[in-house]
C-alpha cells in the first residue's frame, strides 16, 4: 500500500524534524541544546538510555522485520527497501559531512558519554535512521491501531534522543537521520505499493533466511559494544528468530503448492470426421 501523503502521521515527523533542523542550523543552538539535553538525561539511569540506543542498531532493526514476514508481507518488503535507503542516506552523507563527534569536540567532563568512544563522522544518525524507517512503516503501512503507531513513533523519538543522551551525537545529525529513515519508509512502502511483492515465495523464504541469520548473530555478536545490553540484544535476537522461524515454518505448505503447481494442459482440439490427416 502507498503511504497516505495528506494524513499528518505522514508528514508531521518529517516537517518537524526539517522545522527544527532549520531552527537549530539558523540558531547555532546544536552544541547548547546537546549539552542541555544531555545534562537532563541523568535524571534518567543511563542503563535506559544505553537499552533504548541499542534498537536503533541495524542488525536489531532487522531482526525485528523478520516475525511480520507472514502477517504483514506488505511491511516485511517495505521495510526491507525502506533499510536499504536509510543506510544510502545515512553512507553517503557521512562521505561529504566529516563532522566531529562530541567526544571529539567537547572535555568529556562537560558531558556523559558511554558506549564506543567515537569520534569522526558523526553527521547523520544511523540508529536515528534504522529507529524512524520502521516506526514509518507501522505508523503509514498499518491501518488503524492508532495507540500503537503512537507508540511506535514515541519509540523512535526516544532512540533518536538516546544518542544524545549517550553523548554520540548532536541532535542535528538525529535529526537529519530521522528525515532520512522516515522518507526511507514512505518510499519502501510506495514501491510495494506499486510492485505487490509477496512474501510466501522463494524470494521472500531466502530474504527470511537472510533475515533470520541477523537474528541469529545478534545472539553471539558484541558488534554494539555496549556490555550493558548483551542480555537485552541475546533476548530481542532470540525471540525474533524463533518468532520469525515460527512463521517461516507456517509459510512451507505454501511454498511447496506453489513449487509443485503444475502449468494448465490445453487439450488438443478433436479432428474432424472425415478429414484425412
Amino acid at each position: 500500500m502507498r503511504p497516505p501523503l495528506g494524513s499528518p502521521w505522514a508528514w508531521l515527523p518529517p516537517a518537524t524534524a526539517l522545522a527544527l533542523l532549520a531552527l537549530l542550523l539558523a540558531t547555532g543552538g546544536n552544541q547548547p541544546v546537546f549539552l542541555a539535553l544531555n545534562h537532563a538525561g541523568h535524571a534518567v539511569p543511563p542503563l535506559l538510555w544505553l537499552h533504548l540506543t541499542m534498537f536503533g542498531d541495524g542488525a536489531v532493526a532487522l531482526a525485528l522485520v523478520l516475525p511480520c514476514i507472514r502477517r504483514l508481507p506488505h511491511c516485511f518488503w517495505a521495510a526491507l527497501a525502506a533499510a536499504v535507503f536509510a543506510a544510502l542516506w545515512t553512507q553517503v552523507t557521512k562521505q561529504f559531512i566529516d563532522l566531529p563527534r562530541p567526544l571529539a569536540a567537547l572535555p568529556l567532563d562537560q558531558f556523559y558519554q558511554a558506549g564506543p568512544a567515537y569520534r569522526r563522522v558523526s553527521f547523520p544518525s544511523g540508529h536515528a535512521a534504522a529507529a524512524f524507517a520502521i516506526a514509518g512503516i507501522w505508523v503509514m503501512g498499518v491501518e488503524g491501531k492508532r495507540l500503537l503507531r503512537a507508540l511506535a513513533l514515541l519509540l523512535a523519538a526516544l532512540v533518536g534522543l538516546s544518542r544524545i543522551m549517550v553523548g554520540v551525537h548532536w541532535p542535528a545529525d538525529v535529526l537529519w537521520g530521522m528525515l532520512g529513515g522516515w522518507l526511507g519508509a514512505g518510499l519502501g512502502l510506495a514501491l510495494q505499493g506499486r510492485r505487490c511483492w509477496r512474501s510466501s515465495g522463494v524470494a521472500g523464504w531466502l530474504a527470511g533466511l537472510v533475515l533470520a541469520a541477523v537474528a541469529a548473530s545478534l545472539l553471539v555478536s558484541r558488534h554494539i559494544g555496549i556490555p550493558e545490553v548483551l542480555p537485552a540484544q541475546r533476548l530481542v535476537g532470540g525471540v525474533c528468530l524463533l518468532w520469525g522461524g515460527r512463521e517461516m515454518a507456517r509459510m512451507l505448505p505454501q511454498l511447496r503448492r506453489r513449487r509443485t503447481r503444475s502449468p494448465p494442459q490445453h487439450k488438443a482440439a478433436p479432428l474432424e470426421e472425415g478429414v484425412d490427416g
